[in-house]
């Protein structure tokens, strides 16, 4: 395991889902320093004390043989829970997952930094499912492959910002996977969820270890079962995005993916995007994703369903008979016959 330092850092980000930024103190802690691999899974189930992954997906490396340093894939939020128990350990939280993965206060977009993945830097873009553990060079605080290679669980129930609910339908995970295609999938401050009993072949899981009593940073105090600040000056959301905005302008490297941030034309696009999310679904022709569409055979034209949040559009596009392509705010891009 890698001691992760205590501190503070601003989590969130510009989706949906991942506002309002907001500051948060973690203590400190342990974490995995790659993913729990198939041959470590398997110690726990010859004890008895997990069951094995499912193998309802092509891609779940107990169907493929010979995996034994790919991490496990295919298990649900029990089966992860279970592992890391066994170990003696436990599920990170969302807010320690975060932090590990940005590096603590510098705030990476991703583990390795601010530029976009590549299939060089993560296992990202890769045909044949996932890769062995530690096959790229580490992220923040030296741990492998917090972007890419499968999705992580964690025991944070999925609420809006800045809450953190006891209870829930579904669990967080995070971290992005060898299946994305796209640069945003991979992004620290990107939330999805599952129900617990979800499994699937881009998620597995990393274990964490608590450290007690707690030991907060500097102008933070234990409050329960974490941190909170008691003196000193929150960190400004505002004052952050206009620095990276600056360094991207310099020519210091990009904010993130695409169009920096807080630009005009990124208002522009989320202004257009969140409108959207308040009318109904509409499908709408979208040729410029025909090239991207060869990805999947006999899917060869591009559409947008615009309009509704993600959860009315799922039906929808369900009934289209198309293959999901891409999701944002107000939109999912499909392939169709």
């Amino acid at each position: 395991m890698v001691a992760i330092p205590p501190g503070f850092y601003l989590m969130g980000g510009g989706g949906i889902d991942d506002q309002p930024v907001h500051e948060v103190a973690v203590a400190a802690f342990f974490l995995e320093k790659t993913e729990v691999t198939m041959d470590a899974f398997k110690t726990c189930i010859d004890a008895k004390k997990c069951d094995p992954p499912k193998d309802d997906n092509p891609f779940c490396n107990t169907k493929l043989g010979a995996r034994g340093k790919h991490p496990v894939n295919c298990i649900d939020y029990h089966q992860a829970d279970a592992y890391c128990a066994f170990r003696g350990w436990r599920v990170p939280t969302e807010r320690e997952w975060e932090y590990a993965a940005r590096g603590g206060s510098e705030q990476r977009l991703y583990s390795w930094g601010d530029d976009d993945p590549t299939d060089k830097r993560a296992c990202y873009m890769h045909p044949g499912g996932s890769c062995e553990v530690a096959s790229f060079a580490p992220g923040a605080f030296g741990l492998y492959d917090m972007s890419g290679n499968v999705w992580e669980w964690t025991s944070t129930f999925f609420g809006p910002y800045p809450d953190e609910p006891a209870s829930g339908m579904f669990r967080v995970y995070r971290g992005g996977s060898w299946s994305r295609r796209f640069p945003k999938w991979l992004r620290n401050d990107l939330r999805n969820r599952f129900a617990e009993n979800e499994e699937g072949a881009h998620l597995g899981v990393r274990c964490a270890k608590s450290i007690t009593p707690l030991a907060c940073p500097p102008e933070a105090e234990p409050k329960g079962d974490h941190c909170v600040r008691t003196s000193g000056h929150p960190m400004d959301p505002a004052a952050l995005m206009a620095a990276k905005i600056a360094k991207a302008e310099s020519g210091g490297g990009p904010v993130g993916s695409g169009t920096p941030a807080g630009s005009s034309t990124s208002a522009a696009t989320d202004a257009t995007d969140n409108a959207w999310a308040n009318q109904a679904p509409v499908k709408i022709r979208s040729a410029e994703f025909d090239e991207d569409c060869k990805h999947y055979p006999g899917f060869p034209n591009g559409f947008t369903f615009r309009g509704g949040k993600f959860q009315d559009r799922e039906p929808v596009v369900a009934s289209s008979g198309c293959k999901k392509r891409d999701i944002g705010v107000g939109w999912t891009s499909v392939c169709c016959p």
